[in-house]
């Protein structure tokens, strides 16, 4: 009995880890290996696509993973828009470093290199391409939210990291939103802390090996296109992917934010408020005069009332970031999946609605009705009638429309600059209305006649229907149905349908910038778009009705001689010209598109003929 007394009390007693009581939204600091481990299937799937030995990859590629998730920890990629989760800024990251690499596959780099060039360079560029993508947004975590610290106990330091003096080391932090932050700081960023999260030898390697390479690298990381090259293009494209992808998800936004996020997504906002303005009968529907219609399953809604609606009650509750633009309002919805798109990926429908004695065309947004109202019983009473689009955007549940047209591929985005094709054009003052300049581009020879200098006159073109250039062809039409003129213009959207399919097709890539066959060029005085080449494109049958209509938005910049178009002296190599347009001098808020290509050296301001330059 002694010995056993006395044993029991030699015995060490355990000890036992006391995790602190931590608030709301406050994560530990974790290490590199354990951030990474839930992406191994991932990074598996990148370590493939690289193509590298294991010595290489262990040099240059898991150092800065390490690195990277070191830094960034478990932030959100944003507060209220893509990748907002905990941990969405890693996911994010690996995500555009994965669909870079993709897009790197089959491209021979640098373009137009040989093969003994392209040969040695290759693991140069995938390896810029790979780190590019995964640091494009690292800037983030310094300019848009602000980490308070806590200590190993799980007490408030009443401190925040210093991003700039390295990686957090221990304790706990909380992500915090910066509200009063410099919008896009953060792409200002990336080659601050590149050099801190690059491998030493990774640096050294393409900065003395291959110094075009580095550069480009270079070049995207400082938010310079023009030196980034296909670089940034493919990275870009990237980014843009993994954003759609996730706000295309089957998990809503604002059930993702972190516990600290205060913003509503917008895309919530509007759901809730259309769902209280339909629930209130605030917006009719299924009668003459009504704002919408419902098929049993989708809400057919008439676009500019239901959005001037929407904006209207948002603004008076006093809710702020809400767009002045109905172009912007449909991109919201549509990049999180709540609009159904035509089969050519349109918001808008042009649809046919019958209902007793009523007949009438209308230009709609298409909502699924469970995505306001989880229960059916609480969906509105169905139309009893028949909602018919056109051939072209697809066919509803309830019409007996044609089969969907094929559509027409888009031609491969580029951002090459080029000498756009350019018409001849007098020096003699240009009307003071739009439609009057545009006009004196609409024979045979036009604005895609080729290159000549402005002092050749153009021969007289015989009275034939001409065949439209090639550089015209390339891109596919759009023809669009007007609405009939009514009583009440301001009714009419289509300038804001125009100014939708501009900015749709500048992210996606099919509206060409800077190319001989493109209708935008970026000039150092904002963007021109080319008239009358833009809006016949867009309808080739109706654009000098499109152009009034986009006339009266009042986006544009006056020329200083009164006109609304300006003209631009164009000049190639061996020939050069003038091309006429409308100067977009706020375009990337204008457009809604994140980047523009620097201005094309090709065009230029010719005083003389607008007066001075704004």
């Amino acid at each position: 009995m002694l010995f056993a007394w006395l044993f029991r009390r030699n015995r060490s007693t355990p000890v036992t880890t006391v995790v602190p009581v931590l608030p709301v939204g406050v994560w530990p600091i974790l290490p590199a290996a354990q951030l990474l481990q839930p992406h191994m299937p991932l990074i598996t799937h990148i370590h493939k696509l690289c193509g590298v030995p294991d010595d290489y990859w262990r040099t240059l590629y898991q150092p800065l993973l390490d690195n990277f998730a070191a830094f960034v920890q478990q932030t959100p990629a944003s507060e209220a828009h893509h990748h907002c989760a905990q941990g969405g800024m890693l996911t994010h990251s690996l995500q555009v470093m994965k669909l870079a690499l993709e897009f790197r596959k089959g491209k021979m780099l640098p373009p137009g290199a040989a093969a003994e060039d392209v040969n040695k360079q290759q693991h140069a560029w995938t390896f810029a391409i790979a780190s590019a993508a995964l640091l494009h947004d690292v800037g983030k975590p310094c300019s848009d939210q602000r980490l308070r610290l806590f200590n190993a106990n799980g007490q408030d330091t009443h401190t925040y990291w210093q991003p700039l003096q390295g990686a957090l080391q221990s304790g706990y932090y909380q992500v915090q939103f910066v509200r009063d932050r410099q919008y896009r700081t953060h792409e200002l960023l990336p080659p601050l802390l590149a050099r801190q999260l690059t491998p030493d030898a990774a640096l050294s390697w393409l900065q003395q090996d291959f110094p075009g390479v580095f550069k480009s690298w270079l070049g995207y990381l400082s938010g310079q296109d023009e030196v980034a090259g296909v670089l940034g293009q493919i990275v870009t494209e990237a980014d843009r992917q993994s954003v759609a992808d996730d706000l295309s998800g089957s998990r809503p936004i604002h059930t993702q934010q972190i516990p600290t996020a205060k913003a509503k997504p917008l895309s919530q906002r509007l759901l809730t408020r259309l769902r209280f303005l339909l629930d209130d009968n605030q917006i009719p529907l299924n009668r003459p005069g009504a704002a919408g219609f419902f098929d049993g399953d989708s809400l057919w809604l008439v676009s500019k009332r239901v959005l001037d609606e929407l904006r209207n009650h948002l603004e008076k509750e006093g809710q702020t970031g809400i767009p002045s633009r109905n172009d912007r309002l449909m991109d919201e919805l549509q990049q999180h999946g709540i609009l159904t798109p035509t089969v050519a990926g349109q918001a808008i429908w042009n649809a046919t609605v019958k209902a007793g004695t009523m007949e009438q065309s209308f230009t709609l947004l298409r909502i699924p009705a469970n995505t306001l109202w989880a229960d059916p019983a609480q969906f509105p009473k169905e139309l009893e009638g028949t909602i018919t689009p056109n051939a072209k955007d697809g066919e509803a549940k309830v019409s007996k429309s044609p089969a969907p047209a094929p559509t027409q591929a888009a031609p491969a985005p580029t951002n090459q600059t080029v000498v756009p094709e350019a018409a001849p054009a007098s020096t003699a003052n240009a009307s003071t209305d739009a439609e009057q300049d545009a006009a004196a581009s609409t024979s045979p020879w036009g604005e895609d006649a080729d290159l000549l200098p402005p002092t050749i006159q153009q021969p007289t073109p015989e009275p034939s229907t001409p065949v439209a250039p090639a550089s015209q062809q390339a891109v596919p039409a759009t023809k669009v149905c007007l609405p009939e003129a009514t009583g009440n213009p301001d009714s009419d959207d289509t300038g804001e349908r125009f100014l939708h399919w501009l900015s749709e097709g500048l992210r996606t890539g099919q509206h060409p910038v800077n190319t001989t066959e493109a209708f935008l060029h970026t000039v150092k005085e904002g963007v021109l778009l080319v008239s009358p080449r833009a809006f016949k494109l867009f309808a080739p049958d109706n654009w000098d009705y499109v152009q009034k209509r986009f006339t009266k938005l009042k986006l544009h910049k006056p020329a200083p001689n009164d006109s609304n178009i300006w003209l631009y002296h164009v000049r190639g190599e061996k020939k050069s010209g003038m091309v006429r347009g409308f100067l977009i001098s706020n375009p990337l808020e204008t457009l809604g598109v994140a980047y523009l290509p620097t201005p094309n050296k090709s065009l230029s301001l010719p005083n003389n003929l607008n007066g001075n330059p704004p």
